[in-house]
């Protein structure tokens, strides 16, 4: 999989973001949470490389690479609102 470029942002809704042009940008608030909600965003955002959607088989990629992501997802579920 080849990314064109990566970008570090102070997005307000996201968390991280990949474009058509293989281009993925990521919240700097990210270095605030734990290494595996890191690991899965990064993740999450790499599986958009082979889907460009949230299909159920994009959530598959995402669970054949990161099977804890749902962990990661209730972390920041419960968390993000700390994360200034």
């Amino acid at each position: 999989m080849d990314v064109s470029s990566v970008t570090v942002r102070n997005q307000r809704s996201r968390w991280g973001s990949c474009s058509v042009r293989k281009r993925i940008s990521l919240n700097w608030r990210l270095i605030q949470t734990p290494s595996f909600v890191i690991d899965y965003i990064i993740i999450h955002e790499l599986m958009h490389l082979k889907e460009m959607n949230h299909s159920p088989r994009f959530w598959d990629h995402v669970a054949r690479a990161f099977p804890t992501y749902r962990e990661a997802e209730s972390w920041l579920r419960r968390n993000s609102g700390l994360l200034r």
